[in-house]
Parts: C-alpha cells; structure tokens; sequence
C-alpha cells in the first residue's frame, strides 16, 4: 500500500475512532436518562399519595395515570433511540475494525520479506 493511500487510511481510522467516541457518549447519557425514567416509573407506582410533575419550572399536580403514561412514552422514545445509537456503534466500530486490518496489511505489504 502506499504511502498516501496508507495516510488516507489513517486518518480515516482517526474520525471514525472520534464517532464511536461521540456515539458511545451519546449512548451512556441515554442509558442514565433511561435509568432515571425507569426509576420514576417505579416511584409513580408505589407512590401512595399525590403525584406532581414538572412542567417548565413549575410542579403541578397530576393523576397518576397520567403522569404513568407520559413517563412511559418517554422510556418507550429513549428505548427506541438508544437501539438506533447502538446500531450506529457497531457499524462504526465494525468499519474501524475492517480499516485497522487493511491498515495492518498495508504495512506488512509494505515491509521486505
């Protein structure tokens, strides 16, 4: 492989290692907000008394099934998102991995036997 086309390759390999960085961000801040929300269900659930809910930056008081109901279509939308930023992970990491092979047999080309 030459020179040129091997630096190509390289730094290629570069922003795709920078996605999979980004991407794998991504994908732990929606496991926490997915946590969080799985976590407010449970308390919604158990919860005996009144229930409230933040709207803007007032809390107001809502039916509990309401309030079930918006929390469950929020974890249903993160769950949804998070299978795609998953998906995008893979194909990016199964690309860096293709390239750090190539990468590696354009070195060993590259070398005399």
């Amino acid at each position: 492989m030459k020179s040129d086309e091997l630096q190509k390759k390289l730094n290629e390999l570069n922003v795709l290692q920078h996605r999979v960085g980004l991407i794998d961000n991504q994908r732990r801040q929606l496991d926490f907000s997915l946590s969080e929300i799985k976590s407010s269900i449970n308390e919604v659930k158990s919860s005996k008394g009144k229930v409230y809910s933040m709207v803007g930056s007032v809390i107001i008081e809502k039916e509990k099934k309401i309030v079930l109901e918006e929390l469950n279509k929020q974890e249903k939308e993160l769950s949804s998102h998070q299978k795609i930023i998953s998906d995008q992970e893979e194909k990016f990491k199964k690309k860096a991995s293709e390239l750090q092979e190539t990468i590696s047999n354009g070195l060993k080309d590259g070398k005399p036997k």
